[in-house]
């Protein structure tokens, strides 16, 4: 039986920070093409992008807030060796991932020619899950392609709040499939369902640097070493330090949670604003900025037409309204 990858891990041909790219055209690239238009779904209400219900008691709370980023990382944990742990684990289970915003995060299992593996997403639209590009392609472990993904929103242990969705469809950048260029590991599954419309979506901002260093910011995903990717973890802390496409940040995160949202959440009232999507652990942070880091793919105005073009394909392929993303 192959051995599941840990995808907190980089990946061996991943290039980091590559500048060649700079003068390279960024356009989608995809699987497949749809075979026929899917019939309208039943009406149901829409939940708008920047809903929030108010959060549970019990259990983690997302982080809100801005302050300078305090002296020094915490001192890399010798026993997780290349994992993505910080010092000690300070990830918190969520109770009920059905609540919000838990509930637009989703579990994947991603199935392909050399096994299941294990990822997270989001939802950034009605139909359209926003993930880390090499959790649907990448040559090593799929051959290329995955050949389908399970999407589990808002999943805590056996209970799916919202059932569970297997998608055939997927796009990530050229950048990605020629390149595997970290700075560029975005990808979307496309849904045949509107599942946002019953669990909400992220919003989506492109910020600037000074609005970034030192924000707080929350991942949460399904790590393996919890409950087999079951369960959700969150943890926050603050951005350390930005490049023009990656964020840095002590989050602890572990294999599994690849693809995961970067939310910030200015007050307790604010709508969750994705800024970057998890994908890397300690090793993927260039030496020379001298921190230790986990880190995001951050969006510019290029990726940001990406993404909204996902979703806008996504809707009028199902006959959906466009959300404001």
């Amino acid at each position: 039986m192959p051995r599941k990858r840990d995808w907190g891990r980089p990946l061996a041909r991943i290039t980091v920070g590559r500048l060649a790219l700079m003068g390279m055209d960024l356009f989608s690239v995809s699987n497949r093409a749809f075979d026929a238009p899917i019939p309208a779904p039943e009406p149901s209400a829409p939940v708008e992008a920047g809903q929030v219900a108010p959060a549970a008691a019990i259990g983690p709370v997302p982080a809100t807030g801005f302050q300078p980023p305090r002296p020094g990382p915490r001192a890399p944990n010798p026993v997780t060796g290349l994992e993505t742990l910080i010092g000690h684990d300070e990830r918190q289970r969520v109770p009920d991932a059905g609540g919000d915003p838990w509930k637009r995060i989703c579990q994947l299992d991603l199935i392909g020619a050399r096994g299941t593996f294990k990822g997270t997403g989001w939802l950034a639209g009605p139909a359209t899950i926003i993930t880390a590009g090499h959790c649907v392609h990448y040559p090593a472990f799929f051959n290329g392609w995955a050949d389908r993904i399970v999407v589990a929103a808002g999943r805590t242990g056996d209970s799916f709040p919202f059932g569970t969705v297997e998608a055939k469809h997927f796009s990530t950048l050229n950048v990605w499939v020629e390149e595997q260029a970290a700075d560029h590991d975005i990808a979307a599954i496309h849904l045949s369902e509107p599942l946002g419309d019953r669990t909400g979506i992220f919003p989506i901002r492109q910020l600037a640097d000074a609005d970034l260093v030192g924000r707080m910011v929350n991942v949460s995903g399904y790590p393996t070493d919890k409950e087999l990717a079951k369960a959700q973890y969150h943890h926050a802390n603050r951005i350390m330090a930005v490049t023009p496409r990656r964020l840095f940040y002590d989050i602890d995160t572990v294999s599994g949670q690849s693809g995961a949202p970067v939310w910030a959440q200015d007050t307790a009232d604010s709508p969750p604003v994705v800024v970057g999507l998890h994908a890397y652990g300690v090793p993927g942070t260039p030496i020379d900025l001298h921190i230790t880091a986990n880190s995001a793919p951050r969006f510019d105005d290029a990726v940001l037409a990406i993404l909204r073009d996902w979703v806008r394909g996504d809707c009028d392929r199902l006959g959906l309204a466009m959300p404001a993303i």
